[in-house]
């Protein structure tokens, strides 16, 4: 089980060659028959970047996230009380601005290593990252 960040999503998806081989063969070693799981503020990032003109999508977003969600291996988690309530209390430092501590505290709540190209969580103490 592995959770990613929306460029980690994003990179993996399109094949990008920004995505690290470190990431890539963590994300397709759960493609097929593990769990790759993604935060729903990736869901709220997606259009939002789309929007915003610094995501090229050759589809609206919200269908998009609806192929990715129908990967057997995907699973969207909600943020919930026990994620905004561990997002809220994370361990000092904090790892950044709200986005970084949901996906930490997702994480953290799943016992499982994100994929992110953020230095800010690799240099969180208390996740495992993979990059």
């Amino acid at each position: 089980m592995i959770l990613l960040d929306s460029h980690s999503l994003i990179w993996w998806v399109n094949r990008h060659a920004e995505l690290s081989l470190k990431a890539l063969a963590a994300i397709e070693a759960e493609h097929p028959g593990g769990e790759i799981l993604i935060s729903a503020l990736t869901a709220w990032e997606i259009p939002a970047l789309a929007q915003s003109g610094r995501l090229g999508l050759r589809m609206e977003p919200s269908a998009w996230l609806a192929r990715i969600g129908a990967l057997a291996e995907v699973r969207f988690i909600p943020v919930d009380n026990a994620i905004a309530l561990q997002a809220a209390t994370l361990p000092a430092p904090a790892p950044g601005p709200m986005p970084a501590c949901i996906l930490a505290a997702t994480a953290r709540h799943f016992g499982c290593p994100l994929v992110t190209a953020n230095a800010r969580l690799h240099a969180y103490p208390h996740i495992r990252t993979i990059w």
